[in-house]
């Protein structure tokens, strides 16, 4: 890895426009990569307290519904898991950011290929990695605000989303309140730069990138809602 790398890296953040045409030129994702991961570790770590608070609370009224004959078992079961809950958050925040990219990189991949744009792969998952940043920053933020409440007040996973959105306005549907968190200030800076780097490196007409931005955006909305009215 190398501090032309780094510095392009940087330039995500400042220089939007100007780091994407140098990605597009020489592409690099190797600091994108541990960058990526190190912070998707932290925002682990920070809202660890939150997230152990609802699983606790998820699994307590599991047993709960189960037959008496049942819940022993289940809370024997239940502690010795329990045990493994931490390591299990730096498992996933090591591997998981390694899917979350190949799922970016094929969506902007198809995207460009369904407008006959740059459909590189390679090119796909050099802007996955290096748009990532701001997502990344999103998600200790959002850690960050988690943790300065009180997680005995964090009960369900529409609980775990602190930063400010439009699934405000709706704080009686936690379907529709979890789809619009997808649309908060990061989120929104986030598909800025998406766009920025779709038109930039992959070479997609402004209104398909556009187009292209909102359909992921939109993704993102559906696997947020998904995880929140999802059993238990």
């Amino acid at each position: 890895m190398s501090a032309f790398g780094l510095v392009t890296y940087v330039w995500v953040l400042a220089r939007p426009r100007a780091a994407f045409e140098r990605l597009k030129n020489a592409p690099t994702w190797g600091w994108a990569a541990a960058i990526g991961l190190l912070l998707t570790l932290a925002a682990f770590l920070i809202a660890e307290p939150a997230q152990l608070h609802v699983l606790a609370t998820s699994e307590s009224h599991r047993i709960a519904a189960l037959p008496p004959s049942e819940r022993i078992r289940a809370q024997i079961v239940q502690l010795h898991i329990s045990e493994s809950h931490k390591t299990l958050f730096i498992v996933g925040a090591l591997v998981g950011p390694w899917i979350t990219w190949f799922l970016m990189a094929l969506f902007f991949f198809m995207a460009a290929a369904i407008s006959r744009a740059r459909a590189s792969f390679g090119m796909a998952w050099v802007v996955a990695l290096n748009s990532y940043v701001v997502y990344a920053l999103g998600g200790v933020a959002n850690a960050v605000l988690l943790a300065a409440h009180d997680p005995n007040h964090v009960n369900s996973a529409l609980d775990l989303i602190a930063m400010p959105s439009l699934g405000w306005l709706f704080p009686h549907n936690q379907a529709i309140a979890a789809f619009l968190s997808a649309y908060g200030p990061f989120n929104i800076w986030y598909y800025v730069i998406i766009a920025a780097a779709l038109i930039a490196v992959l070479k997609l007409p402004r209104a398909a990138a556009v187009v292209a931005t909102i359909g992921y955006s939109l993704l993102l909305g559906f696997f947020a809602a998904s995880a929140v009215v999802a059993p238990p």
